[in-house]
């Protein structure tokens, strides 16, 4: 899901939260609440921004939150010399396009691989 999309998904289920409660705290089944009507309201309306606000605080981290995606492939270009008895050992490691180069004279070693994985 996009994050844009995510975001009218957060906002809109605020809103419902909030217009949820707020009505279940107007309806108060339990009769906890005042019984005068405009202090009601105001305890039903507090009672609300706080459900919608802690719903809208966890929906924020999710909606903010971006799918891992793995990094862009490119292009490695390696290139070594070696003489003596030296040894030179090239990795690509792992990218989509690998050029590598060496030269080696007298009894050195080169080893390339295209992966990380292989030695």
């Amino acid at each position: 899901m996009s994050r844009p999309l995510r975001w009218v998904v957060v906002i809109g289920g605020t809103a419902v939260v909030f217009l949820l409660c707020f009505r279940l705290g107007v309806w108060d089944p339990f009769g906890w609440l005042p019984e005068k009507d405009s202090d009601k309201v105001a305890a039903a309306a507090g009672f609300g921004g706080a459900m919608a606000a802690a719903f809208g605080l966890a929906g924020a981290w999710w909606a903010g939150s971006a799918p891992v995606e793995p990094p862009p492939r490119g292009t490695v270009r390696q290139y070594a010399e070696a003489s003596g008895t030296s040894e030179v050992t090239q990795s690509g490691g792992g990218a989509a396009d690998v050029e590598q180069r060496a030269r080696a004279e007298d009894a050195a070693r080169v080893r390339q691989s295209g992966t990380p994985d292989t030695p």
